[in-house]
């Protein structure tokens, strides 16, 4: 396979046509997945070399460098993790996937599903699936495309519920920092488990949420929130709080608000990940009136009150 042309893939510039010659070649060889997957660990950390920050003109503290060459190291050596399952005495191997801020990560598994892993997100996944079940562990988000097998169901692991499927996509949000847990169905179907008892069933179209420690479902209205997965974060008739609140976990940064009162209006529009935080704030104070200062030291962004008029 062209490497330019996986390039592309990875940026989410090729055609249709291309990505099905893509999906063709990764599902005649395992050795074509394993290219894949070193070819796209090495994409995601050349987003982090010094040279790509020059181009972009841009100064970057020392605290996100840091960061950053500590999760490159993580991403381009995905290491080989020995666990213990629970069910026998057998050692199976694990790779661990960690995306940092404002990226996105994509792997094929063992048994070719294609998983999509966002930003500030912990992926386990083993070498090889064995056993009855098809078992990930995430903390995070991601979004999966799960090749059917009824005889072996997919099953994606948080600190809140399972998700199982044997043969669809959907996406799953549940931050072990955060409160709050969603799926949500595209194709196909899901169970949403806690202590082996099916809480909810999800037919296409719908999701599933956390309020006041319930399981509730509706419909999903717009899929526009799910194009992180082409580098885009977007909002629709979102207030400012909210949008804050999803920068924060995009970017992994802390944002303190100092306004007594937050604007009431509404934001939509599309933000891309790779332009950064401060950028993104900047878009929005096209929209909406507040203004912002970042501590260099420890990478605190503060929203303040703009001036009066």
């Amino acid at each position: 396979m062209n490497r330019d042309k996986l390039i592309r893939f990875f940026e989410g510039t090729t055609s249709h046509s291309q990505e099905v010659e893509i999906r063709q070649w990764l599902d005649s060889s395992p050795e074509n997945i394993t290219i894949f997957n070193r070819e796209r660990a090495l994409y995601d950390a050349s987003l982090f070399s010094g040279s790509t920050a020059k181009q972009k003109g841009r100064r970057v503290p020392s605290w996100i460098i840091s960061a950053a060459a500590a999760v490159i190291a993580t991403l381009v050596t995905v290491g080989s993790i020995n666990y213990i399952t629970n069910k026998s005495n057998d050692t199976e191997s694990y790779n661990t996937v960690i995306v940092p801020p404002g990226q996105r990560v994509n792997i094929i598994l063992s048994d070719n599903s294609n998983v999509w892993i966002n930003a500030n997100s912990k992926f386990v996944y083993p070498s090889q699936f064995k056993g009855d079940n098809r078992v990930v562990h995430l903390d995070g988000e991601a979004f999966f495309e799960v090749k059917s097998d009824k005889e072996h169901p997919f099953i994606v692991k948080t600190d809140k519920y399972d998700v199982r499927a044997t043969g669809t996509k959907f996406n799953v949000e549940s931050y072990s920092k955060s409160n709050s847990f969603e799926t949500s169905l595209f194709e196909g179907r899901v169970d949403c488990i806690n202590d082996s008892l099916v809480n909810m069933t999800l037919k296409p179209q719908e999701k599933v949420t956390i309020e006041n420690g319930k399981l509730q479902v509706s419909t999903i209205s717009s899929e526009d929130k799910y194009l992180w997965r082409k580098g885009l974060i977007a909002f629709n008739n979102a207030k400012l709080e909210e949008i804050l609140h999803s920068l924060e976990k995009y970017f992994n940064v802390k944002i303190v608000i100092e306004m007594k009162k937050l604007p009431q209006h509404t934001y939509s529009g599309k933000l891309r990940q790779s332009d950064g935080v401060e950028y993104s704030l900047r878009v929005l104070q096209r929209s909406i009136s507040f203004n912002y200062e970042r501590d260099e030291v420890t990478g605190i962004i503060t929203i303040k009150q703009p001036p009066m008029k």
